[in-house]
Order: structure tokens, then C-alpha cells, then sequence
């Protein structure tokens, strides 16, 4: 296991213990249920959430699911073990220990894959758009949300921080920047980038973020 990797499981493992739980919750609810809004959930089979901490937006997409399993997959086991804890009464539901640059399912399992404010983390961003293409069916769905560089001078800020200081952060990307990886992904994008920029969001101080989507 390379050292980036074991940073990012101590640093989730480490907020597992609060995680959907603490003053932040409602700002990341808020942002993946509109990063979920963009899915064709009902219509398709199968949902996976890739770095899906403990779990809250497979519950969530579960009530509206009606062919294949609703899923998840996080780097941190603390995490997954909490997801699975929290998600015991619910049938149609799955967690595993997964990275996303090995995504733990077999090509073309999904119609429905979320992504939100993780993809920052990831060493390899294009092995992990790859991974995300290969489980994702012909005429499914990839959105990701995450923060952007150029939609916020905050943001920007706090990327060089992070850089820095924080375990297992690679980078923010600009809006620019992402086309370019999806395009190296060789996925397409199926409308224009989103972006959101607030402050004082859901008692976050500041929201500097794009919404992607994605299809073969």
C-alpha cells in the first residue's frame, strides 16, 4: 500500500467517529441530493456511490431505486463498517472497502454513479474516471461534485493549504482542468459544468463548488 493511500485511510478513519453526524452534515446532504438530482435513479439498475463515508446518499437513493442494488465504496473500513451499522434494517443495500482507482465490481454494473467532494483526494484522477466508466453501463449516468478552484478565490486558498497541510489531499481542480480529465477518461460530458458559489451555506463559511455529468 503506497503512503498517499495510507494517509487517506487514517485521515476517514479518524472522522468516521463523527462523520454525518457533525455541524457540516446538512451542507453535504444538501449538495448530494442535488448532485442526485441529475440521476436517472428509478429509471436505471444499480446505484454506487464512490466515497461514500458512512453511507447516508445509498440510503437515500435505495428509496427510489427499483432494479439492482444500491451501493457504496470507501477507502476508510471505519467508514464502511459505520455505513453498514447504520444501513442493518435496510434491504437492497451494500457497502465495501474499495479504492476507486480498483472500483470492486464487475464492467457495466451500474446506470446510476455519484461522486461528491472525494475526488480531490484521488492520486490518479483519470484511473479513477476509467474505474468509474468501466462499472458504469452504456447508457448510464456519472456525477461528481467537488470543490473548483476558479469558482472561488477562498477555494483557492484553501487548496494551497491543504496541498500542504492536510493528509491525503491532492488538489482542487479548476472547471478547465476537469474537462480535461474526463476527456482523457474518454467519457463525455452530457451537459455544461455546473458551479456553485455561496457563504455562509448551510454553516459552511465558504462553497466553491462544480457539478459534473458524465456518460460514455
Amino acid at each position: 500500500m503506497d503512503r498517499h493511500t495510507e494517509q487517506a485511510i487514517a485521515r476517514f478513519n479518524d472522522w468516521s467517529a463523527t462523520y454525518g453526524e457533525d455541524r457540516i452534515s446538512p451542507w453535504f446532504n444538501c449538495y448530494q441530493s442535488l448532485a442526485m438530482s441529475k440521476l436517472d435513479i428509478e429509471g436505471g439498475t444499480g446505484f454506487l456511490d464512490v466515497g461514500c463515508g458512512t453511507g447516508w446518499a445509498v440510503r437515500e437513493a435505495v428509496k427510489r431505486l427499483r432494479s439492482g442494488k444500491a451501493c457504496g465504496i470507501d477507502i476508510s473500513p471505519k467508514m464502511v463498517d459505520k455505513a453498514i451499522a447504520l444501513s442493518r434494517r435496510i434491504e437492497n443495500v451494500e457497502f465495501r472497502q474499495g479504492n476507486s482507482e480498483a472500483i470492486p465490481y464487475l464492467d457495466e454494473t451500474f446506470s446510476s454513479i455519484l461522486c461528491t467532494c472525494s475526488f480531490h483526494h484521488y492520486q490518479k484522477p483519470v484511473r479513477a474516471l476509467s474505474e468509474m466508466k468501466r462499472v458504469m453501463k452504456k447508457a448510464g449516468t456519472l456525477v461528481i461534485l467537488d470543490a473548483a478552484r476558479d469558482v472561488s478565490w477562498a477555494i483557492w486558498l484553501q487548496d494551497r493549504w491543504r496541498r500542504y497541510f492536510e493528509r491525503s489531499h491532492v488538489r482542487y481542480y479548476t472547471t478547465t482542468e476537469m474537462k480535461g480529465l474526463v476527456a482523457e477518461a474518454e467519457l463525455t460530458l452530457t451537459e455544461d459544468i455546473f458551479t456553485v458559489k455561496a457563504f455562509m451555506d448551510h454553516r459552511k463559511l465558504f462553497t466553491g463548488l462544480m457539478l459534473i455529468q458524465c456518460g460514455k
